[in-house]
């Protein structure tokens, strides 16, 4: 039973993704899920009581997701300056990949339901371990000194944060970043990084 009711949940999730990522969330029903998935809208709803439930659990999934691809990343060590370029690459890769649930989530802005605030708090916390991860392989080699991991795991997460404002034409209109716009926000974030890896490296 349990079983069944998690295949269930599973092809909703899966259904719900592609509608999202293709639609958006304003341009897509609950009607037009249960459609896909040849559900009646009752069993739908059993399962989540409105869309934006169903939108924060698929965007959990998908930080779920990440954080699996990320740690698998970390997992395989190597240098700590090159490890952190390879989960920035990896880390512009996921949002691409799920460019329109990133952008949904970010546009809320202030008026983020409940159930969005869960999930994007979440997904700090998440990039926050991940980073505390590869300073700690780095301190275990020897190859940089940090005093406070989490700390300084925050700061540089709020530093890649930042960099989205570099390519921003008006800073009055702050807007989740254009798919052309990535690649350059990644140069800055490996540019800055580096700087940042500098000044931890042990002398």
């Amino acid at each position: 039973m349990a079983q069944n009711a998690d295949l269930k949940r599973y092809k909703i999730l899966e259904a719900a993704k592609k509608r999202f990522s293709h639609f958006g969330l304003s341009k897509t029903t609950m009607a037009e899920i249960a459609q896909d998935l040849s559900f009646s809208k009752a069993l739908l709803y059993y399962y989540y009581p409105d869309k934006n439930s169903l939108f924060a659990a698929v965007l959990e999934q998908a930080l779920e997701d990440f954080n699996v691809r990320m740690n698998k990343l970390v997992d395989q060590g190597g240098n700590v300056k090159d490890l952190m370029l390879d989960v920035l690459r990896a880390r512009i890769e996921s949002i691409q990949e799920h460019y329109t649930l990133f952008e949904v989530g970010y546009n809320f802005k202030r008026e983020i339901p409940p159930e969005l605030d869960y999930v994007i708090k979440n997904s700090y916390e998440i990039e926050t371990k991940l980073l505390s991860r590869v300073f700690e392989l780095g301190i275990k080699n020897n190859e940089i000194k940090v005093d406070d991991v989490d700390e300084t795991s925050r700061l540089l997460l709020f530093s890649l944060y930042g960099m989205r404002f570099g390519v921003l034409k008006d800073l009055n209109w702050i807007v989740f970043p254009r798919k052309d716009e990535f690649q350059q926000i990644l140069d800055m974030q490996q540019k800055m990084v580096l700087i940042f890896m500098e000044g931890l490296k042990i002398r």
